[in-house]
């Protein structure tokens, strides 16, 4: 392994993907030559900014409020990565991250050659961890996925690392005292996944490779929440063009990723119309032209109807709920709600004892909501329900 000392795995979540963006959590675990776990080492890190998508690494406000910052963090994480060779699922991502992140410091990382894991086992973290029978635990949270990597980096690694070199870091202060905060400590509730963050993660790439690869793999993140922003398509331009690919790579990838997305949704055999409005805004937003989302979804669409919350009609909840202004919604207020309205909360969804769900997702695909869909039972928005008014109809999914 040439003249690095160990591997060094390494994880970042982050508040975006440029270069303007910054780490919010990072992870380092140790790896001997033989691929014994030796080290691990973790903290949140505030960014000084917003903490970005929370959706996807599950980190609020709050969680870094008392978290150090990069230069606290830095000779802790620094002396983990010098003489190592850095391995990373998507290297050139978190190594691009901890470099900006070393700069903003006025310190030099140089992170040598090491390894992809990506580029190694040729697909995204979750579908190589399945295929190679590792337990993936924690998922898009820093440790978590720095561990999962290590065991994966174990059942890849070959004999032939004589090109891994070690990273070096130059100019770091010692005047910064380490200290961490690990996640575990301030731990919240999980964050409720958008509908195309859940699609993404059936979106699997199978057959990519290279630099193409690396690009899919940070597209998930870009479109979990269904806009690109101005800054995300700089990002994913300065990724592209960092990548080497060309602008027929890219608008390839768009549509590939598009035709992977449509096939993740259609795997319940329905497509609603807000589902189907997302997905081509997706597709929009990539470049990629509506009709091939219609093409594509045409004899999946259903059409929404409406249901009357007429006095005795028996309604079950599903999903956590929020009211219109984002605070959070008991399930018990819930319940007090739909009694009020003169209706029946049920627990539970059965065939002949439910009349409509309520849920925080029309589009979820709880116990609940499937449940509902192989019986007919309108399904409607929670959102819709709370502004609604006893006795009014309400939009509904009806199967």
């Amino acid at each position: 392994m040439g003249s690095a000392d160990n591997f060094v795995v390494v994880d970042v979540e982050t508040t975006g993907l440029s270069n303007r963006d910054r780490i919010v959590e990072v992870a380092a675990v140790t790896v001997a030559h033989d691929g014994t776990i030796v080290d691990e080492w973790d903290t949140l890190v505030d960014p000084r900014r917003d903490v970005g998508p929370t959706h996807i690494h599950g980190v609020t406000a709050s969680m870094v409020s008392a978290a150090p910052v990069f230069d606290e963090v830095a000779p802790a994480l620094a002396s983990r990565l010098y003489g190592s060779a850095i391995v990373a699922h998507n290297r050139s991502f978190d190594v691009r991250m901890l470099t900006n992140e070393f700069s903003s410091i006025e310190a030099r990382l140089l992170p040598g050659n090491g390894l992809c894991t990506l580029q190694i086992a040729g697909g995204k973290l979750s579908d190589a961890c399945r295929f190679h029978g590792i337990d993936h635990v924690h998922a898009h949270r820093a440790l978590g996925d720095a561990r999962a990597t290590a065991r994966l980096l174990a059942a890849v690694l070959r004999e032939d690392v004589g090109t891994c070199t070690p990273a070096r870091i130059f100019d770091l202060s010692n005047d910064y005292r380490p200290r961490t905060l690990q996640r575990q400590s301030v731990d919240g509730a999980e964050a409720d996944m958008p509908y195309l963050a859940r699609l993404g993660a059936h979106v699997h790439h199978y057959g990519e490779q290279g630099e193409v690869l690396a690009y899919l793999d940070l597209l998930d993140w870009a479109l979990a929440d269904i806009v690109i922003s101005d800054e995300e398509h700089q990002a994913l331009d300065e990724l592209a063009h960092d990548l080497g690919l060309s602008s027929v790579d890219v608008s390839g990838a768009h549509r590939r990723y598009i035709d992977e997305l449509v096939a993740a949704a259609l795997r319940d055999d329905i497509v609603t119309d807000a589902e189907y409005s997302l997905l081509v805004r997706c597709a929009e937003a990539l470049g990629v032209p509506g009709r091939v989302v219609e093409e594509q979804t045409a004899a999946w669409r259903i059409d929404t109807g409406s249901v009357g919350l007429e006095a005795g009609l028996r309604v079950c909840f599903t999903g956590s709920a929020t009211y219109p202004d984002g605070r959070e919604l008991s399930r018990s207020r819930l319940r007090e709600i739909a009694v009020q309205r003169g209706l029946e909360s049920v627990s539970g969804v059965t065939k002949s004892k439910c009349d409509v769900l309520v849920a925080a997702d029309p589009s979820s695909t709880s116990g609940k909501a499937r449940k509902a869909r192989k019986w007919d039972i309108p399904i409607v928005d929670v959102q819709d329900f709370l502004i609604a008014q006893a006795g009014s109809s309400v939009p509904a999914v009806i199967i």
